[in-house]
């Protein structure tokens, strides 16, 4: 898991809702200032397709996909490190994330997440506020658990799956009556 921080400026792919709070929390850690590309918000740097600019490569030497879409954001990572962008991991100070988990290339974990032992987390997953996942858990790459959903320990999610608000996936050794 590489964590990087104090960019000047860092590349962020998505103007959306998420985009603009990934922006700002980035901002407001020391991460640097965003840069934003997307295809359809007002006041971006460019369309998603412009990451391969290399002035804006010089600019932005780590970059983080704030969109919703999962395999999307998967797709984008992909490219972005074909291109040679550092896909940090970002984890904002007010979620704890144990010691003993691996996070993917350009994960984000959100306020009060928790992030429990050994969990193994694929590229480009969003762990969203308040989100849960329990120790020995298994996500696949650009996995969402959105706000206050839980992943239990020992469970498995698969590659570009979200995990709903309120929704809870079963760890597979819990007691069957």
């Amino acid at each position: 898991m590489t964590i990087l921080s104090k960019f000047s400026h860092v590349l962020v792919l998505g103007r959306g809702g998420f985009g603009a709070e990934l922006g700002e929390m980035l901002e407001g850690c020391g991460w640097g200032k965003p840069v934003f590309l997307d295809d359809n918000a007002a006041d971006c740097a460019g369309a998603l397709r412009d990451y391969v600019d290399p002035a804006l490569r010089r600019q932005c030497p780590a970059a983080f996909v704030a969109l919703g879409n999962n395999a999307l954001r998967l797709q984008l990572i992909q490219k972005l490190t074909a291109t040679g962008y550092k896909l940090p991991v970002f984890i904002h100070p007010a979620a704890e994330v144990s010691r003993s988990a691996a996070l993917g290339a350009g994960s984000m974990v959100l306020p009060f997440a928790f992030v429990g032992a050994n969990v193994r987390a694929g590229a480009g997953c969003l762990l969203n506020a308040g989100a849960i996942v329990d120790h020995d858990a298994v996500l696949g790459a650009a996995v969402h658990v959105a706000p206050g959903g839980i992943v239990k320990a020992g469970a498995r999610v698969e590659q570009a799956v979200k995990v709903e608000s309120g929704q809870i996936v079963q760890s597979p050794w819990r007691e069957r009556k």
